[in-house]
């Protein structure tokens, strides 16, 4: 095999791999694994999401192969999903389902007071803007987040749990946060098909939603997507990173 001089090793590969790995980096954050990905420039908008099973690589990629606007992201593990991102406890939907326990509010205090910061300690520089995106109750969480704080000033409920009992009510007797800027709804167009009376409502609820944060001056859109929840969900999700991050 032909050794190759020095001069002539494949150094722009190689300094590009190097970077690439540079880029990523897992950080402990009370207790939970946050995997980040840093935007190429300082100074870029930082995006918040949580996962369930460790989606930060494959959301990274697609957000990547899309084409978005240069930002950072942090990809939140180990939260106890039914719990973490539900705001208030209500019944399984089904039987021998599990209920959702409604501790987005203890949580949320976690987030900011802990959680942020470590994120934000591992920047170069501080965020141009801070924008939380999430799917399924992720999404749910991400729409009460930015009624009870100002961290946020963007927010993508990708096929968010918007059926959610009660949520109306508190949508229409809550003010949202001042910071908030853009706002980006989707589902999958076969998601309000069911026989349950309460997922049903899914469309209908988002699209009220929607134009009600339309009304007060946000930025929004409402995208249907091929398919039911459980289709291309990162997908969906870089697809609402993407739009977000390029409103002004």
């Amino acid at each position: 095999m032909m050794e190759l001089s020095i001069a002539e090793w494949p150094w722009r590969d190689y300094r590009e791999g190097m970077l690439e790995k540079e880029r990523k980096e897992v950080v402990a954050c009370a207790g939970k694994q946050v995997q980040v990905f840093h935007g190429t420039k300082d100074n870029v908008p930082l995006v918040l999401c949580h996962a369930v099973h460790g989606e930060g690589e494959e959301l990274w990629k697609n957000c990547n192969a899309l084409g978005c606007p240069d930002f950072s992201l942090a990809v939140v593990n180990g939260v106890d999903w039914n719990r973490d991102m539900s705001p208030w406890a209500i019944p399984p939907l089904f039987k021998d389902d599990t209920p959702l326990s409604g501790g987005a509010d203890a949580y949320l205090a976690e987030l900011e007071q802990d959680i942020l910061p470590g994120i934000k300690g591992k920047l170069d520089a501080s965020p141009s803007c801070l924008a939380i995106a999430g799917y399924s109750l992720a999404g749910l969480f991400a729409l009460y987040a930015a009624y009870k704080t100002d961290s946020f000033q963007r927010i993508v409920s990708a096929s968010g749990s918007l059926w959610y009992p009660k949520l109306m009510d508190y949508v229409e007797q809550h003010k949202i946060s001042d910071t908030m800027r853009v706002m980006y709804f989707s589902l999958g167009d076969k998601e309000s098909m069911t026989r349950n009376p309460v997922l049903s409502t899914v469309e209908d609820q988002t699209k009220r939603i929607e134009e009600m944060m339309k009304a007060k001056d946000i930025q929004t859109t409402f995208v249907l997507n091929q398919g039911n929840h459980y289709r291309d969900a990162t997908l969906r999700t870089a697809k609402g990173i993407k739009w977000m991050l390029e409103q002004r």
